[in-house]
């Protein structure tokens, strides 16, 4: 009789040595807010050279485990994620309660410290969705928004200029920055939203805003709002940094 096949065994080794570390900070032998030991002394406790260890260390910056502090070293993360409900509920009181309604239930609520509105062509994709004629502009808020101080996500809307001019969500000063507050101010009440939620690669730029290594992964959500004649009213591309989010799902059985 032959034996079970062990575990998978990664195929590099600095996946071993990355591994480990994770392992490390699991079980508390590296705390949040320590500095990780330096290279040198980490390939002579794991037995492995230097650029192991180098490639070890990006790819946990990457997941999120460590940064990087110029002219300091590398820390270990304090990994509080903040947790986005993918299907969020809305009575009639919560809609009229107000225009700040947070749509992802987050732990802390983050504030916005970057706002642009402007009137633009959609992306094809989007003008396809909210039934934009050829070049027709819509509103286009894009928000950046911070969790103790720290930059979290990227929030992009769009809007129809036809339900949108003459509102105070026009102004970048009064913007509120998500979908539904903006609907909200404008006397708009979807009757659902349509959300997708897909892993994805960063663009520069997106990195750059959102102060996270290239190598690491986004969370991209995609959320359209739908009125009660079946027609998108609103859509909303929200960029999230995917060591700082979960996405959460309740299902009733």
């Amino acid at each position: 009789m032959t034996d079970a096949p062990g575990p998978a065994q990664p195929k590099f080794q600095y996946q071993r040595i990355a591994d480990q570390l994770r392992a490390a900070i699991a079980e508390g032998r590296h705390r949040a807010g320590e500095r990780l030991p330096g290279e040198d002394a980490l390939a002579k406790e794991y037995g492995v050279g230097a650029v192991t260890i180098q490639r070890a260390v990006e790819l946990l910056k990457n997941d999120g485990f460590l940064a990087g502090r110029r002219g300091s070293g590398v820390y270990v993360q304090d990994l509080q994620l903040l947790r986005r409900h993918g299907t969020p509920r809305r009575t009639d009181d919560q809609w009229a309660a107000g225009p700040r309604i947070w749509p992802a239930n987050e732990t802390q609520r983050p504030t916005i410290d970057q706002v642009e509105v402007n009137e633009e062509p959609a992306p094809s994709s989007v003008a396809a969705v909210l039934g934009l004629h050829d070049k027709e502009a819509a509103l286009v808020c894009d928000c950046r928004f911070l969790v103790d101080g720290r930059p979290v996500k990227l929030v992009r809307t769009y809007l129809p200029t036809r339900l949108s001019r003459g509102g105070t969500v026009a102004r970048a000063d009064s913007a509120p920055g998500d979908l539904q507050s903006m609907l909200a101010e404008l006397g708009l009440h979807p009757e659902h939203i349509r959300e997708e939620v897909r892993g994805r690669a960063p663009s520069s730029e997106e990195a750059n805003r959102l102060g996270i290594p290239i190598g690491r992964f986004v969370l991209e959500a995609y959320r359209v709002a739908i009125d009660g004649n079946g027609q998108a009213i609103g859509v909303e591309q929200t960029t999230m940094d995917s060591a700082s989010y979960v996405v959460e799902y309740a299902y009733e059985l």
